[in-house]
C-alpha cells in the first residue's frame, strides 16, 4: 500500500466496511478517503459494521482526528452500526482512537483492539 493512501474494502457476506489507514496520511490523501467513503456508505444501505486498521500509524496527524470523528457521525446516520478500530500498543494512539469515538458518538458501540482479528471477532459478535 503506498504509505500516503487509505484502502478501503466491503466485505459484502458480513456487511463489514474495512478501512486501512496509511502510514503516513496527509490531509490530501484523506480528503481522496473521504470522498471514496462517503460514496461506497452511500450505496450500502441497511445496518452494516465498520473495521479501521490504523495499526500502521504511532500517532495520527492532529488535522485528521476531528474530520474522522465528524465522518463517523455521518456514517452512524447512515446504517454503520458498530465500528472496530485496531491501534498499535501506544496510550497516544489508544486516546486518539478514543477521543475519535467519544465525539463521534459512537461509543457505547464500538472497540478498540490491538489486532485485526480481535477488531474482526468484536464486529461478528
Amino acid at each position: 500500500m503506498p504509505q500516503h493512501e487509505f484502502e478501503i474494502q466491503f466485505h459484502e457476506s458480513e456487511r463489514i466496511l474495512e478501512v486501512r489507514y496509511p502510514s503516513r496520511p496527509t490531509l490530501e490523501s484523506y480528503h481522496r478517503y473521504e470522498q471514496a467513503v462517503r460514496q461506497t456508505i452511500a450505496s450500502l444501505g441497511g445496518q452494516w459494521n465498520c473495521l479501521v486498521d490504523q495499526s500502521s500509524l504511532k500517532v495520527m496527524p492532529p488535522e485528521l482526528p476531528p474530520r474522522i470523528a465528524e465522518l463517523n457521525a455521518w456514517a452512524k446516520e447512515r446504517g454503520m452500526n458498530r465500528t472496530a478500530r485496531v491501534v498499535q500498543a501506544s496510550a497516544i494512539a489508544e486516546l486518539q482512537a478514543n477521543r475519535i469515538l467519544k465525539n463521534s458518538g459512537a461509543q457505547g458501540t464500538s472497540a478498540v483492539t490491538a489486532s485485526r482479528d480481535e477488531a474482526w471477532r468484536a464486529l461478528l459478535a
